[in-house]
C-alpha cells in the first residue's frame, strides 16, 4: 500500500509527472482449462505511435456470480522490487457500487474498451478490444512515476483461481 500512497502523493503534489506509457508484453495464463480459455491475448503495434492490447476469453461454465480479483503492480529496477502495490477486491461488489477509488481508477484504464460494464452475473465471454496505449497514457501519466513495471491480475471464481493476466509496461 506504500506504493499507492506514493503514487497519490505525487499526483496531488506540486510537481507534475509527465511521460510516456508503453506496453512491453502481455501474458494470459489459464489455471483451469475446464472453466475457461483465451481465444486470443496479444499486443499489436500498428505503427510507431499506435499500439493496443486485445484479449478474449471463452468461458465454459456460466453464469459467473462470485469473482475475487487480486492486482499487484510492481516496479523493477536493477532486478530489485522497489515498490509494491497489492489490492484484492470482490469484483462483483465493485461493479455494483464502484466505491473503491483505486480500483475505479484502474477500471477506467480499460472499461470503455471492454464488455465488463455491468454487475454480476455474467452470461457471456469477456472481451477487451483494442485498448490503446494513448488512452492509458492519459490516465496514468500524472500518477505513475517513471520506471519498468509489471502488473499481475489474478482472477478467482467461486474461490478457485482461474486465470492470471500479466502486463509488462514502461513509463518514461
Amino acid at each position: 500500500m506504500n506504493a499507492l500512497l506514493y503514487f497519490i502523493l505525487i499526483a496531488m503534489g506540486p510537481i507534475a509527472i509527465g511521460g510516456h506509457f508503453e506496453f512491453n508484453n502481455v501474458r494470459c495464463l489459464v489455471r483451469d482449462r475446464k472453466f475457461m480459455e483465451f481465444d486470443y491475448c496479444f499486443l499489436r503495434s500498428v505503427n510507431r505511435t499506435y499500439k493496443y492490447l486485445s484479449l478474449k476469453t471463452k468461458l465454459h461454465k456460466l453464469p459467473i456470480t462470485n469473482t475475487v480479483t487480486s492486482v499487484q503492480v510492481r516496479i523493477r529496477e536493477n532486478k530489485r522490487i522497489l515498490y509494491n502495490f497489492d489490492v484484492r477486491f470482490d469484483a462483483c461488489k465493485f461493479l455494483r457500487d464502484r466505491r473503491n477509488v483505486i480500483v475505479n481508477w484502474m477500471f477506467q484504464t480499460f472499461s470503455e474498451f471492454s464488455n465488463i460494464n455491468h454487475t454480476c452475473p455474467y452470461h457471456h465471454d469477456i472481451i477487451l478490444d483494442k485498448v490503446p496505449v494513448q488512452h492509458i497514457n492519459k490516465i496514468v501519466q500524472s500518477v505513475v512515476p517513471d520506471g519498468r513495471y509489471y502488473m499481475n491480475s489474478s482472477w478467482s471464481v467461486d474461490g478457485i483461481p482461474r486465470c492470471d493476466l500479466v502486463v509488462y509496461f514502461t513509463k518514461s
